[in-house]
């Protein structure tokens, strides 16, 4: 089961010309939960599913709350180091004519699933 999640959680593909790999060549796509989430539900406004207080980021770089949910960096950020290429940004970030979307995006967002119910409970419902 922890393989499955993992599987579902970290989708990433990397385009590479038939000359050796530069980091002008790769690109990636980041698709999952709050596992792989980059700051996508700070951009939000009815998700209780937020990572944007003190203690969230405190050993990524700059120490401050990026919208990640663990203390440091994501496995997708760890990929893109190893890559040498940087992080994706969160794609709620990005406006619709940003050159960004060329080299790569994270849609991760925590909470999300594969069934409608799975972040019920991350909505804040107006009633």
């Amino acid at each position: 089961m922890m393989i499955l999640r993992l599987a579902l959680a970290v989708v990433i593909s990397a385009y590479a010309t038939a000359q050796p790999a530069s980091t002008s060549s790769l690109v990636t796509y980041i698709f999952g939960d709050s596992l792989t989430e980059v700051g996508n539900n700070n951009y939000l406004q009815y998700s209780l599913a937020r990572a944007d207080f003190p203690y969230y980021g405190v050993d990524f770089s700059g120490g401050k709350a990026t919208g990640r949910f663990t203390n440091g960096r994501t496995i997708g950020d760890i990929i893109s180091t190893k890559l040498g290429i940087p992080s994706p940004p969160p794609y709620l970030s990005l406006s619709q004519n940003d050159d960004a979307f060329l080299s790569g995006i994270n849609y991760a967002s925590g909470g999300a699933g594969i069934l409608n119910e799975t972040g019920i409970y991350f909505v804040l419902l107006l009633l």
